[in-house]
């Protein structure tokens, strides 16, 4: 059966979008490897962002969705038939091919799924960035005039990262073959970016040897990804539109930015910090997008509900209709 994504993030198979959001950034910020500090952790916090990547998007939640149903009805079938082999329909296999000195590993699935999809339901993740096994990604083997003749084997690698990490440019550990290496991340560096790391024998990768690594950055418990920009939410109260307010934003790299909130500013109005997002491709950097939403704290005291009904009492201000936004 696919992975329980559900059951990681806690919520019922038919919960709302913004139910699963909810859920999501509240595991998100109980497991994150910056706050929480029990051995599981790390583990934990890539387990909910890898269920909330498929929850989260109605798209690849629907084929998730579907899958579930078609596992049920399968094991279903099998116990009725009482022949637990294999059946048509979405499977993987892998396929060796021995051309020109390279080996390639072939994933297709029966029923329709792309590859991405179907590896994310059925191949294993590795873990503690186990990922330059033989079966780790496509490795191929070029010649290079710079190795002196000597083949260069290049282990190309698909590595997961935290938008912390991104932001910050950490080393990260991962583990190559029986050794551990670090690897630099560029500071704010995009996502879908690949590193080239060129083996020396004393950086722990063999000289014959290069890697490629792409990166990918795992969903934000505060942050969403537009290509370079960042974008979140901030939450004012009532009185801070009024009256305007600064609020401190915090970044990735736990850096705070002060951003003016200007009096009488409207839900949807959107304020930008230039020049903190990711890394474009002309060496420039994205902004940092916040979208005004105006809530009521919750947890109101008396002495504030007091407040609010002389200013009730005062304002002129009555409930009214308008045409719906498309």
């Amino acid at each position: 059966m696919p992975r329980d994504y559900y059951q990681k993030l806690e919520v019922e198979p038919g919960a709302s979008r913004q139910d699963i959001r909810k859920s999501y950034q509240r595991l998100a910020k109980k497991w994150h490897p910056d706050v929480n500090k029990a051995p599981e952790a790390e583990a934990r916090f890539k387990e909910i962002a890898e269920a909330y990547e498929v929850l989260g998007d109605e798209s690849r939640r629907q084929k998730y969705d579907d899958q579930l149903k078609y596992e049920s009805a399968r094991q279903a079938y099998q116990s009725n038939t009482g022949n637990a082999g294999p059946k048509s329909g979405n499977t993987s296999r892998t396929e060796d091919s021995q051309t020109s000195g390279s080996t390639s590993y072939e994933y297709r699935t029966g029923g329709g799924l792309d590859e991405d999809f179907f590896d994310m339901f059925f191949g294993d993740r590795m873990k503690d960035y186990d990922f330059f096994s033989n079966t780790a990604g496509n490795a191929s083997f070029s010649n290079d005039s710079r190795t002196g003749g000597i083949p260069l084997r290049t282990t190309r690698a698909k590595l997961d990262i935290t938008l912390e990490q991104a932001y910050r440019g950490d080393h990260v550990p991962i583990r190559l073959g029986d050794k551990r290496v670090q690897i630099k991340i560029p500071e704010r560096i995009p996502q879908g970016s690949t590193i080239r790391i060129r083996g020396t024998g004393s950086n722990g990768i063999d000289a014959d040897e290069e890697l490629l690594i792409t990166l990918r950055i795992l969903p934000h418990s505060v942050y969403a990804l537009d290509g370079s920009n960042l974008q979140g939410v901030l939450e004012v109260a009532p009185w801070e539109v009024v009256l305007g307010t600064d609020a401190h934003v915090l970044l990735p790299d736990q850096s705070r930015v002060r951003v003016k909130v200007p009096s009488g500013i409207q839900s949807g109005r959107i304020l930008r910090i230039l020049g903190r997002g990711l890394q474009r491709d002309d060496g420039s950097y994205g902004d940092v997008l916040l979208d005004v939403e105006i809530v009521v704290p919750s947890g109101i005291s008396e002495q504030e509900r007091e407040l609010y009904r002389q200013l009730a009492s005062s304002s002129r201000y009555q409930a009214q209709m308008r045409r719906r936004k498309s």
